[in-house]
């Protein structure tokens, strides 16, 4: 028999509540919702802290386009051969507490890092093993952090808490990157490690005062039978595939971040020139997603993904042709604003087709493509660069992307319909 639904999702929206300056934080007015908000900022600064310093320390250690590829290969592989399974789990377990156990063991490969780095015996393999590691324990607790939000707010601010979710990316990354520039030129490569375990100690303490409220109990099936179950699902709502692959198009082929360090070294603005690039796109990614909000409810939202994807396709252009730092971070911030455009509307899409009961299989299966396919990408990018130079790798890049997209444009009706 399932159990009772959480009382909070049970109740009516009290008149008012939504309304005012406020409305568009009304789900952090919920403590549990609230910690679990918090706890997701902390520990997406502690890892774009950690992912930040890795490339630079790659670089320090190679000068290697090719080895910043290879980082990008060894996050990107595990979160394409574990998402799945990471929204099996997702849909079967105490998600509280996976999430819990993936953070701790984040934490201590940060120390890890901190202490081999501040001995001198880091080597490159070792930034591969802890990146491969971090990204297969990403892979398996994405979906569940996904998954847990309609357990903690009503139903009636669901969709606000999804909305102030997307944010979490974007303040990671606006601030993390310029965080883990500042912590390597002030303090060093360990210190800033460092700071990355700090980071996950108190995420742990979030999550471990967050009270989840009960769950309806799930049907018990063989594993195989749940993944077949979510994977029909999206074959039988095959716009969900065609966005998800427009996504991959564009961040596969369009792969720029591995890249900032070498264009950083050209500019001659060092770790925290890099920072403040990697930091803009995450500011123009913030700034484009108020703009979505404040439209609201558009039409024409497939021809809205494709313009957004098409106009970052442009910006990687700028940045290829940039010789300049101010005008590079100009292009960065538009990558990041035009990222935003695209992904908002294409994760409203799928989120309002999706079941309740199959959003966890569907959440990883998009993990796997939107987060695994770019960073497969900055392997493709790498090696591009290394035969190239890195402006004309981002050309090339560009280029195939608009023609994929153009042609999917083309072919798919359903992408121009109005109320898509």
């Amino acid at each position: 028999m399932a159990k009772p639904e959480p009382e909070a999702n049970k109740s009516p929206a009290p008149e008012g509540e939504s309304e005012g300056r406020f409305r568009a934080l009304v789900a952090l007015q919920h403590r549990n919702y609230r910690l679990f908000y918090i706890a997701l900022v902390v520990a997406g600064l502690g890892a774009q802290i950690q992912r930040t310093t890795n490339v630079w320390q790659v670089y320090e250690l190679t000068h290697s386009t090719v080895h910043l590829g290879l980082t990008g290969l060894a996050q990107g592989l595990p979160i394409l051969v574990l998402s799945l399974i990471g929204g099996v789990i997702a849909d079967r377990v105490d998600r509280r507490r996976l999430i819990m156990m993936t953070q701790a063991v984040f934490g201590l490969l940060a120390l890890l890092m901190a202490v081999l780095t501040g001995t001198g015996l880091i080597q490159v393999w070792h930034i591969y093993i802890v990146t491969i590691i971090t990204s297969s324990l990403t892979a398996l607790n994405t979906p569940a952090r996904s998954a847990l939000i309609p357990n903690l707010v009503p139903k009636h601010h669901l969709l606000n808490a999804m909305a102030l979710n997307s944010t979490v990316w974007q303040i990671s990354n606006l601030l993390g990157p310029a965080l883990a520039g500042g912590c390597i030129a002030l303090t060093g490569l360990p210190n800033t490690y460092g700071v990355n375990g700090a980071a996950h100690l108190i995420t742990l303490s979030a999550l471990a005062i967050l009270h989840v409220g009960p769950v309806a109990a799930r049907r018990r099936e063989s594993a195989l039978k749940s993944l077949y179950e979510g994977l029909s699902f999206i074959r039988f709502r095959s716009i969900i595939l065609v966005l998800l692959m427009m996504d991959v198009a564009a961040r596969f082929f369009g792969s720029y971040t591995i890249l900032l360090p070498v264009f950083a070294r050209s500019l001659g603005v060092g770790a925290e020139g890099m920072g403040l690039l990697m930091s803009a796109s995450a500011g123009g990614a913030l700034v484009g997603s108020f703009v979505i909000m404040w439209l609201g409810n558009v039409r024409y939202k497939g021809l809205f993904v494709v313009g957004g994807i098409l106009a970052y396709c442009l910006a990687l252009l700028l940045l290829a042709a940039s010789p300049w730092f101010l005008l590079s971070l100009l292009a960065t911030t538009c990558l990041g604003l035009f990222d935003s455009f695209n992904a908002t509307p294409r994760n409203a899409i799928i989120q309002s087709i999706t079941p309740d009961e199959l959003r966890g299989r569907v959440s990883g299966f998009q993990s796997m493509l939107t987060s695994g396919g770019p960073a497969m990408g900055s392997a493709l990018s790498g090696g591009l660069a290394a035969l190239l130079g890195p402006p004309l790798a981002l050309v090339a890049g560009s280029l195939t992307c608009m023609t994929l997209i153009l042609g999917l444009v083309c072919k798919r009706k359903d992408l121009r319909a109005a109320d898509l």
